[in-house]
């Protein structure tokens, strides 16, 4: 009972640790204008953490508790919308696509992920629950700087999916043993 009760606290503490970090490098990101993407994608590299000791379950857990922390404090809330509508759960699912044999079909499920993704996301700020800044921003861009746009985000996330890679496997290798040897 007793070995219960030390995972069970293990669990809570890792997984406040991590949610305040991923809050915190939300409030961080809100003033930095460049910190747009990478805030919440850096919020959702510290989901992993927790997936890795304590499960997937334990990871989508963190994941819905610093989306609503961060819809409700984060003043950006086209940053919130990013970590809430992709950088919070894709390194989580990252598990399973990675899973697909084929590579051409693995690329094509993430790249069509991104893009539905980011499309459903933007036609809820634009067409739903309008963002005025944004609104604004898209409205004085043109169609062809949009796509263009597009493509560099697919460009960038294709490098924030091989950079997960290592990052993940440098917590496993290094970082991982330090924290187990903590309790």
């Amino acid at each position: 009972m007793n070995s219960y009760r030390s995972d069970r606290s293990r669990r809570v503490a890792l997984g406040g640790v991590f949610t305040s970090l991923s809050v915190v490098v939300m409030l961080l990101g809100g003033i930095f204008p460049f910190a747009t993407f990478s805030a919440p994608a850096i919020a959702g590299l510290l989901i992993v953490p927790v997936a890795i000791e304590f499960g997937l379950k334990m990871g989508y857990i963190l994941y819905i508790a610093i989306s609503i922390l961060s819809l409700f404090i984060v003043p950006d809330k086209e940053m919130s919308l990013i970590f809430v509508f992709l950088f919070g759960f894709y390194p989580l699912l990252k598990a399973n696509l990675e899973r697909i044999h084929s590579k051409i079909i693995r690329w094509s499920a993430k790249i069509g992920l991104f893009n539905g993704c980011v499309v459903c996301m933007y036609s809820l700020i634009l067409f739903l629950f309008p963002i005025g800044a944004v609104v604004e921003e898209f409205e004085e861009m043109g169609t062809i700087f949009l796509l263009l746009l597009l493509l560099m985000g697919n460009l960038a996330f294709v490098i924030y999916d091989i950079a997960l890679v290592k990052l993940i496997g440098l917590y496993c290798a290094k970082m991982r043993p330090k924290l187990m040897n903590c309790h």
